[in-house]
């Protein structure tokens, strides 16, 4: 198996164990960890952090890995657990079945752990919680355990990387014969490889992924298990907003349609310059990448003969800052119809509630505005 490259500054970190801890086990203290903000890989599996039992978690900047008996032993290692002796860890070399224990409840961010003081032997050596700069904890009467470059590359002999990109893959080198066969044949068969980031959407998750030189939206279920192409259409990247993926093919703006399952054109030889594209409603606002003027999808120029500078949504109306015109800042509602607009340059402006609030870079003051609806 390619190693992957590591690098000190990236470290981290993961494991635990299941071992329900009996109730005159004590912890030494209660701290507050969190849920992942990127997506965790395990020997290329995908983990739903958010619909599991025993999620990965993080704390002191450290991710934290579940130990239960199936998570463990899907990484080649043991745990034993008795009152005497405390809570031994072992790498084993043998690779179980998968399984992260998926319920229907969504997870809250953040969490209360505590830090034990039992025993700890990782490989037959002692290890004292109490001093560790990155400590076991306890989540659920399930141990945590760190995955620094200590414990996970010289006790477990795993390899792992970290990229903004695609959050944290974990690989785990010293499998038995036949489960080393059955990855690569897995391995081989499988084509399409993840590309963009990953979205959860009413028990399925999304994703962009990539063939050599094709990009295609697909759906996956049940942590990857079953995967499905939902669109024809090349797609590198996407956008959500609500129930729909808005991304952009060969220059031109569609959206999925998460609910119905469906790819919908947004506007047809609009010559919409990419990102400018923001629906309200049904109504469809976009910059003409030649003359840089702000239309709707029936093509109507906004403000005609004047160049847009920025454009956003906020609270089902549309803002747009324009270039040295006689009105340098409108407001339309999503019909297109104006409902503010000034000749002063204007920033941060926000609207809640049907209320504009603004700063005035002229009158060099924030301003606030009722807007007529």
């Amino acid at each position: 198996m390619k190693k992957f490259k590591k690098s000190l500054a990236m470290v981290l970190a993961l494991s635990s164990a299941f071992i329900i801890m009996p109730e005159n086990v004590k912890a030494e203290k209660v701290v507050k960890a969190n849920l992942p903000g990127f997506n965790v890989k395990l020997n290329d599996r995908l983990v739903d952090n958010n619909y599991s039992e025993y999620p990965l978690i993080v704390y002191k900047d450290i991710t934290y890995f579940p130990m239960t008996y199936n998570t463990a032993r899907f990484l080649g290692i043991e745990t034993n657990w008795s009152e005497n002796s405390g809570l031994s860890i072992n790498q084993t070399g043998v690779s179980g079945a998968f399984d992260f224990y998926s319920t229907n409840k969504k997870n809250d961010n953040t969490y209360a752990v505590s830090v034990p003081e039992f025993k700890i032997k990782v490989n037959g050596k002692e290890i004292d919680n109490k001093k560790e700069e990155y400590p076991l904890i306890v989540f659920r009467d399930i141990t945590y355990f760190p995955m620094t470059w200590r414990f996970c590359v010289n006790e477990f002999n795993w390899d792992y990387e970290f990229t903004n990109k695609k959050g944290l893959e974990v690989k785990s080198l010293n499998t038995k014969e036949k489960d080393k066969v059955e990855v690569k044949e897995e391995k081989k068969e499988e084509e399409w490889k993840d590309y963009s980031k990953t979205i959860f959407y009413n028990g399925n998750y999304y994703v962009v992924k990539n063939k050599g030189e094709d990009y295609r939206l697909f759906r996956e279920s049940h942590i990857g298990k079953e995967s499905k192409m939902v669109s024809d259409i090349p797609i590198k990247d996407f956008k959500q907003e609500d129930d729909k993926l808005f991304f952009y093919s060969e220059g031109n703006p569609y959206y999925y349609d998460l609910k119905k399952g469906r790819v919908v054109e947004l506007l047809k030889n609009s010559n919409a310059k990419e990102g400018s594209v923001i629906t309200i409603g049904d109504e469809v606002f976009y910059v003409d990448k030649k003359d840089g003027e702000l239309y709707n999808k029936d093509k109507d120029k906004l403000n005609k003969g004047n160049k847009v500078e920025n454009i956003s949504k906020d609270d089902e109306y549309l803002i747009v800052n324009f270039e040295d015109t006689k009105y340098k800042f409108i407001v339309y509602n999503k019909k297109g119809e104006e409902v503010y607009k000034s000749k002063d340059k204007i920033k941060d402006a926000k609207i809640k509630d049907d209320k504009l609030t603004f700063y005035n870079i002229d009158k060099n003051k924030e301003e606030e505005v009722k807007l007529k609806k």
